[in-house]
């Protein structure tokens, strides 16, 4: 089974729009756990409302401890084998999670998949989606893009975000993404499942700076100033 956590800090209406696309265009059984990160907009008594299992932070935490909340979730399921993260600002088309999966199975090099965003190849259209993904089947190269997906058995491996990186400044998922590459696996994007994502929804609301040059800092201490994919 796939277990799929979704991250919310307010943007409800965005968040609505999300849940009704993953929904609609996900034709296989997964567990899903949305970590909410003390939105103040609504956001939790909608998801009480609507029934979905979610994890409540009162206080503010970083991206990094709120995407290991959700990893201990699914770690937790010994009938989970995939783990997948999504955000609450995209659109998703039929058979983008079933296309990952079949990749992930032709290529167990690989320890973490993600799409490409429609939106740099043409419009948000659910016809030139199903076209492009029958086109492209079997392309990847690597690259670091969200959401993305991972065996359960890379994810023990590697073990969880580190924490050290703060707020939501950036770079726990390069740090992720090397450690992913030490244990021997691959980094990839995939051409076969597409989503639509062109800007970071939350992240752009809110002044990063700081959190940004501090997670650059850290990041840099432990493995150069470049990222590796």
């Amino acid at each position: 089974m796939v277990g799929l956590m979704l991250t919310t800090y307010n943007q409800l209406e965005d968040t609505k729009k999300t849940l009704e696309s993953l929904e609609n265009n996900t034709n296989i059984p997964f567990k899903f756990v949305i970590v909410d990160n003390a939105s103040t907009d609504g956001t939790i008594p909608y998801l009480k409302q609507k029934g979905y299992y979610f994890i409540e932070n009162p206080q503010p935490i970083s991206l990094s401890a709120a995407l290991n909340q959700g990893l201990r979730y699914f770690l937790s399921d010994p009938h989970i084998r995939y783990i997948g993260w999504i955000h609450n600002d995209m659109t998703f088309y039929f058979n983008w999670l079933e296309q990952l999966l079949e990749h992930l199975r032709q290529n167990n090099r690989i320890g973490k998949l993600a799409p490409v965003s429609l939106h740099m190849f043409g419009p948000d259209d659910p016809k030139f989606a199903e076209e492009f993904m029958a086109q492209h089947q079997g392309i990847s190269y690597p690259g670091n893009a969200c959401p993305w997906i991972m065996p359960r058995e890379v994810i023990e491996k590697v073990g969880l975000f580190d924490e050290r990186f703060i707020q939501c400044g950036g770079y726990e998922d390069w740090d992720y993404n090397n450690r992913v590459l030490d244990e021997g696996y691959e980094v990839m994007i995939t051409k076969a499942s597409v989503v639509w994502h062109p800007a970071m929804g939350t992240r752009k609301n809110h002044d990063e700076t700081d959190s940004g040059r501090k997670n650059a800092e850290l990041y840099s201490q432990k493995w150069g100033p470049h990222p590796r994919v």
